[in-house]
């Protein structure tokens, strides 16, 4: 599998436990803390195609996360390539929902699916929305308790990155899922403003959503040295969640797991954590400015 120290990677991993499972990693002794019974950690890096086929030979499933890089596309076809040649029969992507297809991230995705498909292994694609552990993670509130994003009030249907998980983890070891295209949401619409409201009930504290114009969130991203390409492709993607009231909400989560998914208004699910991970205490780390949850 590759991305496995990635947010939904990590939760893939965990779910293949006690199964035979070689993680791909750029740096083995950075990823020690992978190792665990049945697990193989294997070099990799998409830049490096010398690492394609020595990590896949032998290996019957492949669980994608495919590079975020403007060279991805290409990267990510000859993966492909170098899997099938090495026996590779099955390949589990994460995608992203297809109303993203307009924008750079969506095309970028649906180029690397469309070669997927024609393959020859059989694939399995996972389409979800944006992450509810975004809200936590990229997108947390910072220490004074305003989350700084340039979205307005967005709504979207951000589901559990454990419910994409779970439902990786059955395509990977359960038959039945091949050829299929799994669109994946939450339950409900939730905008910045609930989820907001929603942290503030569950931490204690009050957390409020800041709308940053685009220009300032440029310079935030300039003055973090992220990389030109990098800095269009997320103002672009802020702009598409921006423009956003809600949309498709599928029934995939229950269909295919037979419980419904994780709700995000519960104490039980990724919001819970906001008690110690939403608000930062002064002088941690925080996110970027400027970057939406999706």
């Amino acid at each position: 599998m590759t991305g496995a120290t990635g947010t939904v990677g990590s939760d893939v991993l965990r779910g293949l436990a006690g199964l035979q499972v070689r993680v791909a990693v750029r740096d083995k002794a950075k990823a020690a803390a992978l190792a665990a019974p049945g697990v193989e950690l294997v070099w990799f890096d998409y830049t490096k195609p010398e690492s394609l086929r020595p990590a896949c030979r032998g290996v019957d499933a492949v669980f994608m996360v495919p590079p975020f890089t403007p060279d991805g596309v290409a990267q990510s076809l000859e993966f492909l390539a170098a899997a099938r040649e090495s026996g590779v029969k099955h390949v589990v992507k994460l995608s992203v929902i297809r109303s993203l297809g307009g924008i750079t991230v969506g095309k970028w995705h649906a180029a690397i699916d469309e070669a997927l498909k024609k393959s020859g292994m059989a694939w399995t694609i996972l389409l979800p929305g944006g992450f509810m552990q975004n809200f936590v993670e990229t997108s947390a509130p910072r220490p004074d308790g305003n989350m700084y994003l340039p979205v307005g009030n967005a709504k979207a249907a951000f589901i559990d990155t454990r419910d994409i998980a779970a439902i990786a983890v059955k395509a990977l070891t359960e038959p039945g899922h091949e050829g299929k295209e799994y669109t994946l949401t939450g339950p409900a619409d939730i905008s910045y403003l609930d989820a907001a409201a929603i942290m503030s009930e569950v931490s204690g504290r009050q957390i409020s959503l800041v709308d940053v114009p685009p220009d300032t969130a440029r310079q935030g991203m300039i003055a973090a040295h992220m990389p030109e390409w990098m800095i269009e492709v997320i103002l672009e993607l802020n702009a598409w969640a921006k423009a956003s009231q809600g949309g498709e909400i599928t029934t995939t989560v229950k269909d295919v797991l037979g419980r419904p998914a994780l709700e995000g208004r519960s104490r039980s699910t990724a919001y819970a954590r906001v008690k110690t991970a939403a608000v930062a205490p002064p002088g941690a780390p925080t996110a970027l400015p400027g970057v939406a949850s999706g």
